[in-house]
């Protein structure tokens, strides 16, 4: 379970980082861009092609690792079904009529096909509901969260980031129930929506579309079902009003303020919580990173109070919702506090004009990067643990591949090279975090190091000119670093170090991509090297 799950993580991630730029070139001919104005925050035309690479990115290593059987084949079929709606919503702009046809479909299919039902409910203890019930509630349920997830796309990043925190708590909750399968599945999802707001976040490469949010909307109502419903019984049918609580705040609260001022509760306009927060003033880097943080407040009230009785978990949400709302109202209210930060950010971008100006400062880390980490990479290979005979087949194959596109310059080159760096980082981390003995002798010194390429690469992206900035994703970053040691004593050992120092050197591997080096760069004789040396190790092995 432990090496399944974290290649079905690395897996979705690299797919989907590899699947997005050659989706970006193809999503003007496939007519699948998004036009800016009106409502939305953007200008101008941006592919909306995110939502296909997240979908393959989350199959793919579903097919491959995650055992079938009903309710999560019937899952994976409704989802096809919906994406197949979200593709074509995407493509011609369907009738919300058609949108709401395909999402009952999906719904339908989870719950007549997957057995997939709100049986029990809060405050029914002891009860079943009759499938008379259960199915028209089930599908309302699904219905509407998908539409929830689908309206707060709204800011970049936004739906992507709220999904992976839910999904995140999802996964801790399936694993503590015993629920292999939904964790894989979890893991898939949560790797291909990381590999997405890489490219995701402000100022955005590219949407996820209809596509994507309804997926993710979608996926994270059913997966929070089978979790609070079906794998662990003991936990309260009110976790997943706190899991999933602000997009369905939002939801209601901006329907409520359409019927009172006498429109349509569907009609579009720019009242939601993200509308709000960038008129009080906040910038969309602000906002974002702001409905992050109240997100994670909600996911760990969702897991703290797993197991408390259905009335505190109703009482604690309805209590967050009134605190959220207000200082929603009072940020409003006061949205001129923003003069003395204009000064210090004036400050700040004279420090960083030095800084750029200053070879130690803008020089120096990307040389430690360049260099150091195939270093790492390297070392990594020659003194970790034993090689098992799937990660030779990788090592292998991606050798192979990477070797022919460097000697023949493929035009696809810079995919293939950004996959197979990620892939050998990954799998690098996992045998060292694996090597019981040489963590017991160095392990400190080895986090060290993790933590100073993290803090270069930080300084580097900081004081460069390069495209790659600090953005909201960071945030989820720092958000997932606080929770990751928590994941070594749920069972999953050591995947949640292994994501967190893979993350830390995926970051240092695409801040030296970003220069584009030709010829044998340090870091392509690296990746080369450390896959050379694991394949080696796994044949002798």
């Amino acid at each position: 379970m432990d090496v399944r799950a974290a290649y079905t993580f690395v897996l979705a991630f690299s797919l989907t980082m590899a699947l997005i730029p050659p989706l970006v070139r193809f999503a003007v001919p496939l007519g699948l861009m998004d036009k800016g104005g009106g409502r939305k925050v953007h200008e101008g035309l941006v592919p909306r092609t995110g939502g296909v690479a997240v979908f393959v990115g989350f199959i793919v290593p579903t097919l491959v690792w995650v055992p079938f059987r009903l309710d999560l084949s019937a899952f994976l079929a409704a989802s096809v079904l919906l994406f197949a709606f979200g593709v074509l919503d995407d493509r011609f702009n369907l009738d919300y009529r058609l949108k709401l046809l395909g999402q009952v479909a999906a719904a339908l299919v989870a719950t007549l096909a997957g057995g997939i039902l709100i049986e029990r409910v809060p405050f029914f203890y002891g009860g079943v509901l009759p499938a008379s019930v259960a199915v028209p509630l089930t599908v309302f349920v699904l219905v509407g969260v998908t539409n929830a997830v689908n309206l707060s796309d709204g800011l970049d990043g936004l739906a992507g980031g709220i999904s992976l925190l839910a999904l995140a708590c999802l996964c801790l909750l399936a694993n503590q129930g015993g629920d292999g399968a939904v964790v894989l599945i979890t893991l898939a999802t949560i790797g291909a929506v990381f590999g997405f707001l890489r490219f995701n976040t402000f100022p955005a490469r590219l949407f996820m579309g209809d596509t994507g949010s309804q997926f993710l909307g979608f996926s994270t109502g059913v997966l929070a079902l089978i979790v609070t419903q079906r794998s662990d019984p003991a936990l309260s049918p009110a976790v997943p009003l706190l899991v999933l609580g602000l997009p369905i705040l939002d939801t209601l609260r901006v329907m409520v303020l359409r019927v009172a001022r006498g429109q349509s509760p569907f009609q579009a306009d720019r009242t939601h919580i993200h509308h709000r927060l960038l008129a009080s003033g906040l910038t969309q880097y602000e906002a974002v990173s702001l409905v992050y943080g109240v997100q994670f407040l909600l996911v760990v009230l969702a897991y703290l109070l797993r197991y408390s009785l259905d009335g505190a978990i109703l009482l604690t949400y309805a209590a967050t919702c009134m605190l959220i709302l207000v200082g929603l109202r009072e940020a409003e209210r006061h949205a001129t506090y923003l003069g003395s930060r204009a000064k210090h950010q004036h400050l700040f971008g004279r420090l960083v004009a030095r800084a750029r100006r200053t070879w130690l400062l803008a020089g120096a880390p990307f040389n430690i990067l360049r260099f150091g980490l195939p270093l790492l990479l390297v070392t990594g290979a020659l003194v970790a643990s034993s090689v098992s005979a799937d990660i030779l087949v990788l090592s292998a194959g991606l050798f192979g591949v990477l070797l022919v596109s460097l000697v023949v310059k493929s035009l696809l080159l810079f995919m293939i090279e950004r996959l197979s760096a990620y892939a050998a980082a990954a799998t690098v981390a996992f045998l060292l975090e694996r090597s019981d003995g040489l963590m017991d002798a160095c392990g400190f010194c080895l986090h060290m190091v993790y933590g100073a390429l993290a803090l270069v690469t930080v300084l580097w992206v900081r004081v460069s000119t390069a495209h790659f900035k600090v953005s909201s994703l960071d945030v989820l970053i720092l958000l997932g670093a606080l929770v990751a040691p928590m994941l070594r004593g749920l069972g999953l050992r050591h995947i949640g170090v292994v994501a967190l120092e893979s993350i830390v050197l995926f970051y240092a591997i695409e801040v030296v991509l970003q220069e584009r080096e030709r010829g044998w760069s340090p870091l392509r004789v690296g990746v080369l090297a450390a896959l050379g040396i694991l394949t080696v190790r796994g044949l002798l092995g």
